[in-house]
């Protein structure tokens, strides 16, 4: 946490005051700042790398 305003600064796949709860689905990264970009039917990707999760039927970097 920043040590004069109390805000956590919360690793990849996390957010909330105290980073407490996971990210959203479509949301990835530090606070979950980033939107997924794939292509798959619920455009999922990993909360922590933003790497598509391809649901059985498609492949490629956007499940496309």
């Amino acid at each position: 946490c920043h040590p004069v305003t109390g805000t956590c600064s919360c690793p990849p796949g996390w957010t909330g005051h105290h980073c407490q709860r996971a990210c959203d689905l479509g949301r990835w990264g530090p606070d979950c700042a980033h939107s997924c970009n794939c292509s798959n039917s619920d455009g999922s990707c990993s909360a922590e790398t933003g790497q598509c999760l391809c649901e059985a039927g498609y492949a490629g970097t956007r499940c496309e």
